[in-house]
């Protein structure tokens, strides 16, 4: 899944930029390529952090018609990227539990959901609690460019053999996950309030009987 990808860039250096105490212009150039590209998703997977390396440059050009005083160049670069096949296996750790299922996470760059309904009837997958490791299948990803994550669906398989290297994510909640959470909060309203008809209903049923009699 972890892969070498190599990058073609436009990297634009400011005049405040070209005032900076610098090591060399490929330094700055480098830098400014990380900043954009790692920990992002690009066209080839997720960018791994610390991983890019400038192989080329060509000399800085000013633009025709823009008057901003930027010098242009075009990097070449190489890195390590994530692609998530089908059917590959991970060790991942469970980040939350819910009525949909299991959602984890691999390294900061993949969370996958696991769906409760893939695994109705299975009491180990039912147990499953925060923070436990858990190894899981790929099905389908996706990302588009500048995620900060690569998305997937999942099976679960059981738990990992051997040490498992427990991961401490920092992961804000996405809009996605507060939609799931609405979702979740509105059906158990939903069916609060059912539950709370079928009582109201049942006991002037009672009534009716109890009148009648």
């Amino acid at each position: 899944m972890e892969t070498e990808a190599y990058f073609q860039e436009k990297v634009y250096l400011s005049p405040d930029d070209l005032q900076k105490e610098i090591d060399s212009i490929d330094t700055l150039l480098i830098g400014k390529l990380k900043e954009r590209l790692e920990e992002k998703c690009s066209s080839h997977g997720y960018v791994l952090p610390g991983t890019l390396e400038l192989l080329t440059r060509s000399a800085g050009m000013v633009e025709f018609g823009k008057f901003t005083g930027e010098w242009a160049f075009i990097v070449k670069a190489k890195g390590k990227v994530f692609y998530p096949i089908e059917g590959t296996l991970l060790n991942v750790e469970v980040l939350k539990v819910n009525k949909m299922g299991v959602y984890a996470i691999f390294e900061n760059a993949i969370r996958i959901m696991i769906p409760r309904d893939l695994h109705l009837g299975n009491d180990e997958f039912d147990k499953l609690q925060v923070g436990e490791n858990i190894q899981v299948e790929l099905k389908k990803s996706r990302f588009q460019l500048h995620d900060t994550f690569i998305v997937s669906v999942g099976v679960y398989k059981g738990k990992p053999s051997g040490t498992v290297k427990k991961l401490t994510p920092i992961v804000e909640e996405t809009k996605e996950e507060e939609e799931e959470n609405k979702e979740e909060e509105e059906e158990e309203t939903k069916e609060e309030e059912e539950t709370k008809e079928e009582e109201e209903e049942t006991k002037e049923e009672e009534e009716t009987k109890e009148g009648a009699e």
